[in-house]
């Protein structure tokens, strides 16, 4: 009997992809409609690969459509592969395969078929590592008009997960309607209903959204949205010796369902007083997870052997206010978030009720809210043609509670961020800047057993540089200085030397220079030396303990024809470490990597291709040199 239906599928599967079926992920939830034909993707063929250090990345693929009077098809295709070299390789593949055609009987009516195939293979230890699933439907699209369609769907799926195969038919709708006018209100809504029945696992969708604009006048708008979605996901995971005994099954079933509603208004006002706007916003977001395990047995005396369910409650509401005149600009935003998270056991009949309250104990002991209320500001002013004053502020303060006295996490976290830019044009070609950034923040746990962790930390940067564009000759420069401060509450009773110190100064160019239309030199250089250091803040003393010296150079000969660049170079980075004894520097630790490069770019309305490819002659402190070719390609070819 599996036989003949692994027949049938297989039989089906490939007129599928005779009649130019789509292919959609599948088990993949999305807001989307999977099976609409709304758009053809453009045409092309892609490829990146990604090779450095020991990690070699491929993402290689093709999007196809094509509309042929009254018929129509789409093809995508995805292969996705990544290898880790070390003691034991570890490869992982992905190969994702979408086709999807329909035949259009009139304005009204349109028949289609689709098919999806997904394929995952993981040589890590994982729990599931190896799945392979394949899908096929027919669809009947119905367009009542231009806003308004519903696409009933039905087929079969053949899903393999961790030597388990299960087949059934998979069926469902989706309906859309786009822009959707009535009186003072235009709608736009959609909404998906699927069922996998893949006995013994079953998955579904549920998806609904609905948003009504009501645009009061040409000034005062009121956006409303609500959205529901259900998703549910049976796994496979390796069943226990009680399991297997009790029930002659090799993998137990746990399924995980995802419930979230969403409910959000969005009031605006425009052109208050002609420089002034607003914007004020309220949301609620409720979002259940609940997991559900298929074979459970009296025998297995534990907590363990208790489900989960995960509750989660979210309000928040945002306010912003907006002034834009010739002279300056500035942005104000309040906004205000709490959130509820709560772990609950789930009984069942004739579970040991010991057992349930060591579970429903270490459950609540995760149970959570939090609130956070933050404010900005940004905005410019303008006080000449080349003379311009820039101010960033934002300041956050989050409260954290647990109510398990088993939970010692309780904290309140301070963040204040303050950014002061000013900027001018010295010459038309020439500008240079100074920016001045600092952060403020502080830790505070509410319990002694956490107490030691209680932190200030202080982090003030100083940066300035120019920009200067030429006909010939264009540079831009930034030097900046860095310090980060952290600062233990209780640093005497914890450690006399447990505050920290972080100082670094960098230094980056970045220079071209065009001897004509064709060639040109590029140099890309930064220069980063780090401070590291035990800190008494009370004294403003430290006591250094290590400094790094990071330098790096990347000058290139570029050759540029038509839509093309090509360059060729000369690669150096180097990396220093130094310990200390006393004030004076030790030797520590040296790497110095060098070597040749080359790189390719083709930019064009059809084609982009990018390919960056350097070789490195590595020198470790004393030890033998080594070699190492680094690779990174990247194609984009539409037709």
């Amino acid at each position: 009997m599996n036989f003949l239906r692994h027949i049938v599928f297989r039989i089906s599967y490939i007129l599928f992809i005779l009649f130019n079926a789509e292919i959609s992920i599948a088990q993949q939830v999305s807001d989307t409609l999977k099976h609409s034909f709304t758009y053809l993707p453009a045409n092309r063929i892609f490829s990146n690969f990604d090779k450095q250090l020991n990690t070699y990345f491929l993402n290689t693929g093709f999007d196809f459509g094509s509309s042929h009077s009254k018929f129509q098809y789409k093809v995508n295709q995805n292969f996705r592969s990544t290898l880790v070299k070390s003691n034991t390789n570890s490869i992982r593949d992905e190969q994702y395969l979408n086709l999807m055609g329909k035949y259009t009987f009139n304005s009204f009516w349109n028949l289609g078929m689709s098919a999806s195939s997904s394929i995952l293979s993981d040589d890590r230890q994982l729990a599931i590592n190896q799945a392979t699933i394949n899908q096929g439907v027919i669809f009947s699209e119905f367009n009542l008009n231009d806003e308004f369609f519903v696409l009933p769907y039905g087929g079969f799926s053949d899903n393999r997960q961790v030597g388990e195969n299960d087949f059934g038919p998979v069926y469902g709708f989706e309906a859309l309607g786009r822009n959707l006018d009535f009186t003072n209100f235009r709608v736009n809504s959609s909404l998906k209903f699927e069922n996998e029945d893949i006995s013994p696992r079953k998955n579904l969708i549920r998806f609904f959204d609905l948003a009504v604009t009501n645009p009061f006048n040409p000034e005062v708008s009121n956006f409303i949205e609500t959205r529901f979605t259900q998703s549910r996901k049976d796994f496979y995971f390796p069943a226990d010796s009680i399991i297997s005994s009790n029930f002659n099954v090799n993998n137990n079933i746990e399924g995980r369902t995802e419930t979230v509603f969403l409910l959000q208004d969005r009031l605006t006002y425009n052109r208050l007083l002609d420089v002034f706007a607003m914007e004020l916003a309220g949301r609620i977001n409720l979002r259940n997870i609940d997991r559900d395990t298929r074979y459970r047995s009296l025998e297995d005396q534990s907590p363990s052997v208790f489900d989960t369910q995960v509750d989660e409650f979210i309000i928040g509401l945002e306010s912003s206010f907006y002034y834009d005149s010739e002279f300056a600009d500035a942005i104000l935003r309040l906004n205000y978030f709490e959130r509820d998270e709560k772990h609950i056991t789930k009984r069942f009949e004739g579970s040991d009720e010991n057992f349930f309250e060591q579970r429903s104990e270490l459950e609540s002991s995760k149970n959570n809210n939090s609130s956070r209320a933050t404010i900005s500001l940004s905005g410019n002013i303008n006080v000449s043609r080349t003379d311009r004053f820039s101010l960033s502020l934002f300041h956050s303060k989050l409260k954290y509670d647990t109510p398990s006295p088993e939970n010692d996490d309780d904290r309140d976290e301070l963040l204040t961020i303050l950014r002061l830019r000013y900027s001018k044009y010295l010459t038309p070609f020439f500008q240079a800047y100074l920016n001045v950034e600092g952060t403020l923040s502080h830790a505070v746990y509410l319990f002694a057993s956490r107490s030691a962790n209680n932190n200030i930390n202080r982090v003030l940067r100083l940066a300035m540089g120019g920009h200067y564009t030429g006909t010939k000759f264009s540079s831009l420069n930034n030097f900046e200085v860095s310090a980060n401060y952290t600062v233990y509450d209780f640093e005497d009773i914890a450690s006399n030397l447990r505050s920290i110190s972080f100082r670094q100064f960098t230094a980056t160019d970045s220079t071209q220079y065009k001897f004509n239309r064709t060639f040109s030199f590029i140099l890309t250089a930064y220069v980063k030396l780090t401070d590291q250091g035990e800190l008494d803040w009370n004294d403003f003393a430290e006591r250094p303990k290590r400094y790094l010296q990071e330098i790096f150079g990347n000058p290139k000969i570029g050759l540029n024809f038509n839509n093309a660049f090509f360059a060729v170079g000369f690669r150096y980075f180097s990396l220093k470490t130094f310990n200390y004894k006393e004030r004076d520097r030790i030797p520590d630790t040296r790497f110095l990597s060098i070597g040749p490069l080359f790189e390719i770019l083709i930019g064009s309305n059809s084609l982009y291709l990018k390919l960056n490819s350097w070789y490195e002659f590595i020198s470790v402190n004393e030890g033998a040199d080594s070699e190492r070719l680094n690779l990174i390609l990247a194609m984009n070819w539409k037709f």
